[in-house]
């Protein structure tokens, strides 16, 4: 090499061996490394270049150009050809920062356009499924399973609010194994809705005391989580959880924003939804099933197992709603939906027919007996009331029992219209009466009252005539 026009070069050139170490180099390459000329002789050009990751042009192989990197500053690079002299090669260096920067900066904006249009992609997708999901179960569980995708994390947990204010797991898993308490995460989270992104524990630590060490013991890294709220509603949170190091970039919070935001304003609509079929389906008054779910499901029980309806009626109930009003009314009818409720068993169904008339159907009962026996408990629970009432006085009732055999013929409108007439019959019989319905015969069974205080006793009950 000349070494007086080597030097006058404004480029590097170096001169390697077969064993890839330096034997000549001018003063430029030496400025450019930041060392003194002579002390880069006999060392490996690879303390000094190295090839830049994902670069744009050819690397490794053929004469060039490579972008290379300064292997102790990153930051500066350098374009390299390589030129073959016998056993030695010849590399000629020529600074590239500005374009390395350049090149860079390219490769982030395209990786970031890709990401955009990936995660577009994803929240287009994810709308679709969240407005098919028809249940706060599929819904929490889409969730889950667009936001590990969405940020490639281990596992995604969906934490929801029900609506008597408790906090459930509805979807994923607790990577945490229960060391922190997932009411404390949605609070952390929920209280100033805000997304919050988390990349080791102890910054976990600092936001939230002891979150750090359970992600700790459960080989977390890092978090990312989201409030689930629509309009003043907050509805819970989601949380994306990484056992690997994990940084997240600017799109990572309106990410989570647009996924947190759409899974509140489905599950908003599922609950809607919920409300009015519960409304349309039950009293206003009592929250019992109204005369339309009742004959829904009188449907399968009268074909299927058989039962017995009692045709329910209030006694005194005109005299408390003329004398002191609907709303006093409401209440004792209201009260009375509790007592009966007590004194049913569980699959029993009990339900507001209309008026002051409820119904019970007791599943799997086709014996008189019984019947009876579960009509005398419903009086029974009329006349006491619980600790919890706020209407103290005993209430009392007319009650028609029907019965349907296991697999018989009878429909359901004809088995409470058969209750109903045996209802009308203990009314007219003085009330506080229970009469059972049968096509060929029925009895009265009754209890005579005065002030409150029964004046016949059980064992002396009469039996008289049905019709």
């Amino acid at each position: 090499m000349d070494e007086r026009g080597a030097n006058a070069l404004p480029v590097g050139v170096v001169r390697v061996d077969g064993a890839n170490r330096i034997s000549e180099a001018n003063d430029w390459f030496a400025r450019w490394v930041g060392e003194a000329a002579d002390e880069v002789i006999g060392r490996s050009i690879d303390e000094f270049l190295a090839h830049a990751p994902g670069d744009l042009l050819p690397a490794e192989a053929g004469p060039g150009p490579w972008l290379m990197l300064r292997a102790d500053a990153p930051g500066r690079a350098a374009m390299v050809t390589r030129h073959a002299e016998g056993d030695e090669t010849v590399l000629l260096v020529a600074e590239a920062s500005a374009r390395f920067r350049a090149l860079s900066d390219l490769r982030r904006r395209y990786a970031l356009a890709d990401r955009t249009r990936t995660r577009l992609q994803l929240i287009m997708d994810s709308s679709v499924a969240f407005a098919t999901a028809t249940t706060e179960e599929r819904l929490a569980q889409v969730l889950a399973d667009t936001t590990a995708r969405a940020y490639r994390a281990e596992e995604s947990t969906v934490c929801i609010h029900e609506p008597d204010g408790s906090s459930v797991i509805a979807a994923g898993p607790d990577p945490l194994d229960g060391r922190f308490s997932a009411e404390a995460l949605i609070r952390f989270v929920s209280a100033p809705r805000r997304v919050v992104k988390i990349t080791d524990p102890d910054e976990a630590d600092a936001l939230l005391p002891g979150l750090g060490e359970a992600m700790r013991a459960a080989g977390i890294r890092a978090v990312i989580a989201a409030p689930l709220h629509h309009e003043e509603t907050d509805f819970g949170a989601f949380l994306s959880w990484f056992h690997h190091e994990r940084t997240f970039d600017e799109e990572a919070a309106p990410l989570a924003e647009a996924l947190a935001g759409q899974a509140a304003q489905a599950l908003e609509a599922i609950r809607l939804q919920d409300r009015l079929a519960h409304a349309a389906m039950h009293d206003e008054v009592t929250g019992l099933p109204n005369r339309r779910m009742l004959e829904s499901q009188m449907e399968q029980t009268v074909a299927t197992t058989g039962c017995a309806v009692l045709f329910i009626d209030l006694d005194g109930f005109k005299l408390v709603n003329d004398r002191l009003g609907h709303h006093e009314g409401d209440r004792m009818l209201h009260e009375a939906g509790r007592r009966l409720l007590r004194g049913m068993r569980t699959g029993d169904v009990v339900a507001r027919y209309g008026g002051d008339e409820f119904v019970v159907v007791a599943r799997d009962v086709a014996d008189a007996p019984i019947a009876m026996e579960i009509a005398e408990r419903v009086l029974d629970s009329l006349r006491v009331a619980p600790e919890s009432s706020t209407i103290r006085q005993p209430l009392h009732a007319s009650i028609g029992i029907a019965l349907a055999p296991p697999g018989g013929a009878v429909l359901p409108e004809q088995l409470l219209r058969r209750a109903d007439l045996a209802m009308y019959r203990a009314k007219a019989a003085g009330g506080d009466q229970i009469v059972l319905a049968d096509p060929d015969r029925a009895s009265t069974f009754g209890r005579g009252w005065t002030g409150g205080v029964p004046t016949t006793p059980a064992r002396d009950r009469r039996h008289t005539p049905d019709g």
